[in-house]
């Protein structure tokens, strides 16, 4: 899977951290679109960093006068939109969710090889056409770290070969590898919990929103269309938070991972290995957002065409 040398490069640095630590759960209204199943929530360690804390893409001019995109801390929120698929086994439906950091950080004491600024993850959604949710995908926008958790409603004949029966290891954290409820509507939300500084996903559970109202502290996250990453406003104009030209085209601007292709770019074959991309219905860049560090397998792997990398990761959807 993506990132191995990263992984491995930021054991030391993002390892699991205690569960005492003071958390913030940020929730999102109901997208319209998704029916009753509710938008993801995100438990947030050390909420008290900037860094940890989910923003919104925004545009101000910087030192050189010339316009620079960033994530503003200071306004939570989400993206939405929905992809429709479709398999030999029938059509589906992806709720997909995005969210943005400020950076993940760079110090002598903060040894993170994904460090790097607009750093994001997408969260999606399979449902069948009952609206049944069936497996649950998620990855960070450059495409590393990439996760699936699949529910009860998905056949055990779509499973990958071997799928774990308990738990599954992915990249120094015990996750769940099925979830016990396909999510009971109106009632319930998945929620993902976010590592320090990495924003790594470190456990995933299906809570009660009554629990979750008394259990933790919440903010509100504005909810918005994928689309408007396209249209952020900018002194009565608007700009894009990607790169919409050149050899970068569909990449997030103000993005370059320098420790990623210092240590990993001359073996990936990719000067740009680990920065973020563009993703939905708008992006009409030539830009693969593989999830497989193997050269040769990045068209097979490329979540932007789903029924293909769902194959290749071996679910039978």
């Amino acid at each position: 899977m993506l990132f191995v040398l990263s992984c491995l490069l930021t054991s030391c640095a993002s390892l699991p951290t205690s569960q005492t630590q003071k958390e913030i759960l940020f929730q999102a209204a109901q997208p319209a679109s998704a029916n009753t199943l509710a938008a993801p929530a995100f438990l947030i360690k050390e909420p008290g960093q900037q860094y940890n804390t989910i923003g919104m893409p925004s545009v101000r001019e910087g030192t050189d006068q010339e316009t620079e995109v960033y994530v503003d801390p200071a306004k939570p929120a989400l993206f939405f939109e929905t992809q429709q698929f479709t398999t030999a086994k029938g059509t589906y439906k992806n709720l997909i969710y995005r969210i943005h950091f400020e950076q993940v950080p760079f110090a002598l004491n903060k040894l993170n090889i994904t460090a790097g600024k607009n750093s994001g993850i997408l969260i999606i959604y399979t449902v069948d056409d009952k609206e049944q949710l069936l497996l649950v995908t998620t990855v960070h926008t450059c495409g590393c770290f990439l996760a699936f958790f699949p529910t009860k409603s998905l056949p055990d004949e779509s499973l990958p070969a071997d799928w774990p029966v308990k738990s599954q290891w992915v990249y120094g954290y015990s996750l769940p590898s099925l979830l016990q409820s396909a999510l009971v509507k109106n009632s319930q939300q998945i929620v993902f919990t976010l590592e320090s500084e990495t924003h790594r996903i470190s456990d995933v559970s299906i809570r009660d929103h009554a629990d979750l109202q008394k259990a933790y502290t919440k903010i509100h996250m504005d909810l918005f269309s994928m689309n408007s990453l396209y249209q952020l406003p900018f002194q009565g104009r608007t700009e894009s938070f990607f790169e919409m030209e050149g050899a970068r085209q569909g990449y997030v601007r103000n993005n370059t991972k320098m420790l990623e292709r210092l240590f990993i770019s001359w073996w990936a074959f990719d000067l740009h290995v680990g920065e973020d991309k563009a993703y939905g219905l708008a992006d009409t860049s030539q830009s693969v957002l593989y999830t497989s560090l193997k050269f040769w397998d990045r068209e097979a792997s490329d979540l932007k065409n789903f029924p293909r990398f769902l194959s290749y990761w071996g679910w039978k959807l």
